[in-house]
């Protein structure tokens, strides 16, 4: 993805003449996504340019952790906990988009088109055009799904290896999001599967006009949209892609977007004071972290990343950076989840004996790379400037960092092939709790860390499905991790999405997500 571009036209030069009973939400995004397929992404700016064109088969109630009907309408678990059957949704017409116009309704052959691009490599359509999808590694799809059948035109089972109490949630996941197999069959006999990138055709709410990278996407109401007579919407969606916060608080402020996510701590503060505008907020569902290449030799030592851990001062972090809206971290697993263990106390600060156990570990004077995020996130506010507080501190105790930064989706992919020494990043996490668990699983996208302790404790979490039962399973797993340090977790970031006063139906998701149909702007 190319380089955010520093100044963007206002919208009002954006968007031709609307009539009078047009109705257009703008949304000041952070970036552009680099691609528009939602199965081969885990990059939080794909995903909201994916919401408003897919479905799932399974969605979880606005604001809530509640799971619910969507393109499936209900579903059943066998007595073993292997077989999910789900009875698929009638009806449901897909989005007509220049260059494909679809012949039939949403089907089972759709679920196994998609299902199929996720796990089987050796399909047609993997074949053509490979890739492989960061959430499948991560949650051991390829080897916890055995089999995807058709049992009907309208019902599909699915087998898993073995019971996993997450499976169900993970179905509301933007990854799982239904693809057409007509359109994919379209494509496959033209030579160009990689359109699918670049073409996205779902059932839901809007669908995509137009795409510009760096600067704005279009959707419009998808007119046959099977829920249409339960939720309202704009008759446009437009995202002007905005990558300083700064700018899109000043947009927000000008009412030149109806809704601007996410903005600085500095920001929200002004923001408040604004009557025109209002803020939505939430506990924060989320980690700040840095995380430690476990492959360099000196970071394959635990006690060196325990001691650059303890040489952080990270209350001073959560004070400067945050402010009232952050946590200081005591695990890795965000303290709104209901798997957090409370007994974990933070790591103290204490540069004396971190470098004492940097001495003994006899890795001074150690050089390390600190990669520093480029954008703002509720879990980190500003990168930049918490990569030049833990230089500081590292430098207190021998430890010299060169801070390192690249474009947001540059600096996804070189992390995801290991090319940091230490860098800073974070996760949005949701109510099911496995899927943050799974970010440190050994070979999981990103991680170089392998504990076969803490996989075996996941495994015996997945298979229980009673909360009660799984909570001390992974507060051992957490004990692991915070003693092991894979990551250094710094805060948990409160969500705070600010909107103009006037617009109806929004609302913030435990996650920090957000859906745009269903809200209109004033």
């Amino acid at each position: 993805m190319k380089r955010l571009a520093a100044c963007l036209l206002t919208l009002p030069l954006l968007m031709p003449a609307l009539t009078q009973a047009q109705t257009t939400l703008r949304f000041c995004t952070a970036g552009s996504p680099k691609t528009f397929d939602p199965a081969m992404t885990d990059s939080y700016v794909d995903h909201v340019a994916h919401q408003p064109v897919f479905d799932t088969l399974i969605e979880v109630k606005r604001g809530t952790d509640q799971l619910i009907p969507g393109l499936a309408t209900a579903w059943t678990i066998s007595t073993d906990g292997l077989a999910y059957t789900l009875t698929l949704r009638r009806g449901v017409s897909w989005q007509t988009v220049e260059g494909f116009k679809p012949t039939r309704e949403f089907n089972a052959d759709d679920v196994l088109f998609t299902f199929g691009r996720l796990l089987n490599r050796d399909s047609e359509f993997a074949k053509a055009f490979p890739n492989v999808s960061p959430y499948v590694v991560s949650f051991g799809w390829d080897k916890l799904i055995r089999s995807v059948e058709k049992l009907g035109s309208h019902e599909v089972r699915i087998t898993l290896a073995q019971r996993d109490a997450s499976f169900l949630s993970a179905l509301s996941f933007t990854f799982t999001m239904i693809q057409s197999a007509e359109l994919g069959a379209q494509l496959l006999k033209a030579g160009t599967p990689q359109r699918i990138a670049q073409m996205p055709v779902g059932t839901g709410p809007f669908q995509l006009k137009s795409f510009r990278a760096d600067s704005v996407i279009r959707f419009v109401k998808h007119p046959a949209w099977w829920r249409q007579n339960e939720r309202p919407r704009a008759d446009q969606l437009v995202y002007a892609v905005t990558p300083d916060a700064s700018v899109r608080a000043q947009r927000l402020r000008r009412d030149e977007c109806d809704v601007a996510a996410p903005v600085g701590p500095a920001d929200l503060a002004e923001l408040v004071k604004d009557p025109s505008v209002k803020i939505i907020t939430a506990p924060g569902m989320n980690i700040g972290y840095l995380g430690y290449n476990a492959r360099r030799p000196a970071l394959a030592k635990v006690e060196v990343r325990q001691a650059l851990d303890m040489a952080i001062d990270k209350a001073a972090i959560v004070r400067t950076i945050y402010g009232d809206a952050g946590t200081l971290a005591r695990s890795f697993v965000p303290a709104a989840n209901w798997a957090h263990d409370d007994s974990l106390k933070p790591t103290p600060h204490d540069p004396a004996k971190a470098r004492a156990m940097l001495e003994k570990a006899g890795v001074l004077p150690l050089n390390l790379t600190l990669w520093a995020m480029p954008v703002v996130r509720n879990y980190n506010p500003n990168g930049q400037r918490m990569a030049q507080m833990i230089q500081a501190d590292w430098a207190k105790v021998g430890v010299t960092a060169r801070i390192v930064s690249y474009e947001w989706g540059e600096y996804l992919r070189r992390i995801d092939a290991g090319e940091h020494d230490t860098a800073l990043s974070g996760w949005n996490s949701d109510p099911e709790p496995a899927n943050t668990f799974g970010q440190l699983a050994c070979g999981a996208v990103g991680n170089f860390w392998c504990s076969p302790a803490y996989d075996k404790l996941l495994a015996e979490a997945r298979q229980v499905f009673k909360r009660e039962e799984r909570k001390p399973l992974y507060a051992q797993a957490q004990r692991i991790v915070m003693q092991e340090l894979p990551w250094s977790p710094i805060a948990h970031g409160r969500l705070a999405l600010p909107a103009r006063a006037g617009v109806k139906g929004l609302v913030l998701e435990l996650d920090g997500g957000m859906f745009f149909d269903g809200v209109l702007p004033k």
